[in-house]
């Protein structure tokens, strides 16, 4: 299954259009290009430096990344909103200086019938990672694991301190809780969630359902990081 992802890179100074037919549920292939040339990011704008970043899918959610064509090096990362619900001043990044390798790839996801799916970024001392769990029943605690080894946050994150945690999850379905279990059951550390923006009630914003940037968790093995949805 494919949607159309679209975004505008760049600054208050100057903008370029980017899209692609992208499949769910994977980095994979998807790769947006200049809507006008049709080439990758590195290549339609070298050595521009950018700081703003609006990524948008059809429905569902999707992760973003700027990334190395070469090294496969993450330089910047976000969630992109709903079409037509994206806002200038939420899709800042950290000043960033384009290389020519640099492309933007995607991992988008889809609603998922009367559950549905989550993605995430998590932040370590060891740098940024995507995180993914689909088919998500309301009401169930399910695991998040990394999109690209389906790693638990125990085995990627082992001996690093997470400092970060940021979720988007899709159908418009409030997140209730996120949790970090250790290796016997326990729970380390848990947090409420809220809405997002086009669902009704109680949202935060148009990107994600919870944010935290003030996490200092030493991760070992065997811990584990859950949510909870609920239904609307």
């Amino acid at each position: 299954m494919t949607q159309t992802i679209k975004a505008i890179v760049g600054s208050g100074a100057m903008t370029r259009e980017f899209s692609a037919t992208a499949t769910n549920g994977q980095w994979s292939g998807n790769i947006l290009v200049d809507s006008v040339a049709s080439t990758n990011l590195g290549l339609v704008m070298p050595n521009q430096t950018i700081d703003t970043i609006q990524c948008a899918y059809e429905k569902g959610g999707a992760l973003f990344r700027i990334q190395s064509s070469q090294t496969l090096m993450q330089k910047r990362y976000g969630f992109a909103s709903k079409l037509g619900y994206s806002c200038w001043a939420s899709s800042k990044v950290p000043t960033y200086k384009v290389q020519p390798d640099d492309i933007i790839n995607v991992f988008p996801v889809p609603d998922a019938g009367t559950g549905s799916n989550a993605i995430a970024w998590a932040t370590t001392t060891r740098g940024f990672e995507s995180m993914v769990a689909l088919n998500v029943a309301d009401n169930t605690d399910t695991e998040l694991k990394t999109t690209t080894n389906n790693q638990s946050i125990g085995d990627y994150a082992f001996n690093a301190t997470m400092t970060g945690l940021c979720i988007q999850i899709t159908n418009g379905k409030p997140l209730y809780s996120v949790e970090i279990i250790d290796q016997t059951g326990g729970v380390i550390w848990k947090a409420f969630g809220a809405n997002r923006t086009p669902a009704d009630g109680g949202s935060i914003n148009q990107l994600y359902n919870f944010e935290a940037k003030d996490m200092k968790i030493p991760i070992l093995k065997g811990y584990t990081l859950k949510i909870k949805t609920i239904g609307n």
